[in-house]
C-alpha cells in the first residue's frame, strides 16, 4: 500500500530549533519502515520568527538549518524525491515542501532555488502576515497581495502546489476562483467539528473537492477536538465529514508529526498510521476508499503538477 503523509516538521526538529532541550523526533528512518510510510513530506518551517526575524531566526537561516539537518534522514536510508511518483512502495522516501514563504525574501529567483532544491509544496503563510498574504489569524479575509500572485504564478509554472493550511479565508478564496491549478490543504481539520479558525469551513472543503484540491487531515488534538486529548475514532470524525461532502478520493494524511505537542490516543507517529487505516475500516471506509486515503489521491491530486 502507497501511504504518504502531507506534512511533518521533523527538520525544524533536527536542526535544534524548537528551543527544547529534549528535541527528539517521532519521524525516523524506523518509524516510517514500521509503519509502511512510502512518502512523508518535510516542511521547511520557516514562519516562526515571521517576516522580520533577524539572525539565527531569520527565514532564510532557519531554512538553511533544516536542508543542513536533511542527512540525518537520507544518510539514513530515506530517499528524497523530486516527486511523488518516484516513491515506490516498500521503501521510504521523503519529499521537501515550504511552510510560510516570507523564506523567498521577495525574490522570485530564490522561489526558483527552493525549487531546484526539491521543493514540490509551498504555504503561502504560517500564523504572521508576509510579503504574500495574511494568515488566518490576522486580517484573514483579506485576498492575495501582489507579490503572492507572482509567486502563485510562478510555483505553478514550476509545477508546485500552493497550500493554503495557515491562509486566510480572503486568500483562500482568491485562489480557488482565480488559481490555475488547485490548491491543497497539507494539514488542515473541518471546522464544522472543531471551531478552531485553521480549520476548513464546509465551504471550503466543499470548493477544494470541486477544483480537484486536497485535504490532508491534520492530527493535532487541539484542532481535531479543541483538547489536549482525544481518540482516534474523534480523528476519523473528519474524515467522514469531509467524505459527506464528497470528499472521499480528496484527502489523505497530514499528520504535524514533530510540530505538535498533542497528539491521538494510540497514533503517537508514522508506526501508528495502519491503526489508524485499521480505525477507518471500522468505520464505514471501503478498503478501496481507505487505500485512498492511505496515499492514492494524494498521487491522483498530484497527477495536475507533473
Amino acid at each position: 500500500m502507497f501511504i504518504a503523509d502531507t506534512h511533518c516538521d521533523t527538520l525544524w526538529r533536527l536542526a535544534g530549533l524548537s528551543g527544547r532541550k529534549d528535541d527528539r523526533v517521532c519521524v525516523t528512518p524506523e518509524t516510517l519502515a514500521k509503519g509502511g510510510v512510502t512518502l512523508q513530506v518535510c516542511a521547511l518551517y520557516a514562519g516562526n520568527a515571521g517576516p522580520r526575524g533577524t539572525g539565527e531566526r531569520a527565514p532564510q537561516n532557519v531554512a538553511a538549518a533544516e536542508l543542513a539537518a536533511l542527512p540525518k534522514l537520507t544518510e539514513a536510508g530515506v530517499r528524497q524525491v523530486d516527486s511523488p511518483f518516484e516513491a515506490k512502495e516498500g521503501e521510504s522516501c521523503l519529499m521537501l515542501s515550504i511552510e510560510g514563504a516570507e523564506v523567498f525574501g521577495g525574490s522570485l529567483e530564490k522561489l526558483r532555488k527552493f525549487r531546484q532544491r526539491g521543493v514540490r509544496l509551498c504555504a503561502l503563510t504560517w500564523n504572521h502576515e508576509n510579503l504574500l498574504a495574511w494568515p488566518h489569524c490576522e486580517n484573514g479575509q483579506r485576498g492575495l497581495k501582489p507579490f503572492g500572485w507572482e509567486c502563485v504564478r510562478e510555483m505553478e509554472r514550476l509545477g508546485m502546489a500552493v497550500d493554503v493550511s495557515h491562509l486566510g479565508e480572503g486568500g483562500f478564496w482568491d485562489l480557488i476562483f482565480h488559481a490555475a491549478k488547485p490548491p491543497m490543504a497539507s494539514h488542515s481539520c473541518c471546522r464544522k467539528l472543531c471551531g478552531h479558525t485553521r480549520n476548513l469551513t464546509d465551504d471550503q472543503i466543499r470548493a477544494l473537492i470541486e477544483r480537484g484540491g486536497w485535504i490532508g487531515v491534520n492530527f493535532y488534538t487541539e484542532f481535531v477536538n479543541g483538547t489536549a486529548r482525544c481518540t482516534l475514532d474523534e480523528l476519523c470524525d473528519h474524515f467522514v465529514h469531509i467524505a459527506e461532502l464528497g470528499g472521499a478520493r480528496h484527502m489523505g494524511f497530514g499528520s504535524d508529526f514533530d510540530g505538535i505537542d498533542t497528539a491521538p490516543q494510540g497514533l503517537e507517529g508514522p508506526e501508528d498510521l495502519p491503526r489508524l487505516l485499521e480505525m477507518l475500516r471500522l468505520r464505514g471506509f471501503s478498503a478501496d476508499e481507505a487505500e485512498g486515503i492511505a496515499g492514492r489521491n494524494f498521487l491522483e491530486y498530484f497527477r495536475a503538477f507533473e
